[in-house]
């Protein structure tokens, strides 16, 4: 069962890589995948990462303090909602408790799990529930469960430990959403749109949403909106959508 591991900063990306090495040697059908790691070399990525998300069974959110409002985290854990049944997605939350989580975020909805021994084993129960006709019965599953805990109570807790540096410069949110627009725009600028978006040059709208959607949060104002995206996203849908929100012109 293929089953997609979110992450976003180092300590989420080192969890998720430790959970993607450990649950195959629990559950044998489990098909973890992580895309720092999984993607091929002169993939392009974002494509990439929508195709596992259209093939994803089950997903899992890794969250700490530091990403959980970040917009690629919640872009992924967003797709993963609108493709799969909120029992198919859960988190991990590596350095916070479900009371630290915003009140209004969208996480807050999904099924939450803690580094403790129980709550994992309930993680791994709920994935196995929902493997179609090769689960592994519960008794035999905590056999295994019981066996190999350990290696990944030590490496969580390491990752805990650690203020692991990133090879990679840090990059701020605007740089992320502008390389996600730029990808997009990439890969939707030979179809022809419909839905009032019916130039090659213009972006799907469900992207077009997200994108929007992003930078109100990240507080840019109306012009600095049209100026970032005007040139992908047709005016007048562009408009009605910052209306939406009660942002127009007079806001600049």
């Amino acid at each position: 069962m293929k089953t997609f591991l979110s992450w976003s900063g180092d300590k989420s990306h080192m969890a998720a890589l430790a959970f993607s090495e450990w649950i195959p040697c629990v559950i044998q059908a489990i098909e973890p995948w992580v895309s720092s790691k999984d993607i091929d070399r002169g993939a392009i990525w974002f494509n990439e990462i929508f195709e596992q998300l259209k093939e994803t069974s089950f997903g899992i959110v890794f969250v700490t303090k530091e990403n959980q409002d970040k917009p690629w985290l919640l872009f992924e854990s967003g797709a993963l909602s609108k493709g799969l049944s909120e029992n198919r997605i859960c988190t991990v939350l590596i350095d916070l408790d479900v009371r630290d989580i915003d009140a209004g975020s969208p996480l807050r909805h999904l099924n939450h799990t803690l580094l403790t021994k129980d709550s994992v084993l309930n993680l791994v129960k709920t994935i196995n529930k929902n493997i179609d006709g090769s689960h592994i019965q519960d008794k035999h599953l905590e056999i295994s469960f019981n066996a190999l805990w350990s290696d990944l109570e030590t490496s969580f807790n390491n990752i805990l430990k650690s203020e692991p540096v990133s090879e990679i410069p840090r990059r701020d949110d605007a740089d992320v959403l502008n390389d996600i627009l730029d990808n997009v725009l990439n890969i939707n600028k030979k179809i022809s749109r419909s839905n009032g978006m019916n130039h090659g040059r213009h972006i799907e709208q469900k992207h077009a949403e997200v994108l929007v959607k992003n930078l109100i949060k990240m507080d840019f104002d109306y012009g600095d909106i049209v100026e970032a995206v005007g040139s992908v996203i047709p005016d007048r849908w562009l408009k009605k959508e910052l209306g939406s929100y009660g942002m127009s012109d007079d806001d600049e």
